[in-house]
């Protein structure tokens, strides 16, 4: 399933627009306020008890990042069960006769 490359959130009133992207294997959100504050960089890391947590990147933002993960993370939970649920046919199959 494809995850949408870019979407747009709400984060404590503010709109905001994320942009998906990959660098090596690891999944980085860049955040690009409606506001003036600077763009914001998260990521899934693993603390030593192999706990997944979201960090900013560089570092120093920690709370946004948590935030805006969460955020970032039940959108896209969203996006896929509507994906999952959404019903597709296949146009060069001719419809079923149901009376014959």
């Amino acid at each position: 399933m494809n995850d949408p490359k870019t979407f747009d959130i709400e984060l404590k009133g503010q709109n905001a627009k994320v942009t998906d992207h990959t660098i090596k294997s690891a999944k980085v959100f860049h955040i690009a306020f409606s506001d003036r504050r600077p763009p914001l960089n998260i990521t899934i890391a693993t603390n030593s008890d192999d706990e997944k947590f979201w960090t900013s990147i560089p570092e120093g933002r920690q709370e946004e990042a948590e935030f805006a993960g969460k955020v970032i993370a039940t959108y896209i939970r969203n996006y896929r069960r509507m994906q999952a649920c959404a019903t597709t046919t296949d146009k060069k199959l001719p419809a079923p006769n149901l009376f014959g």
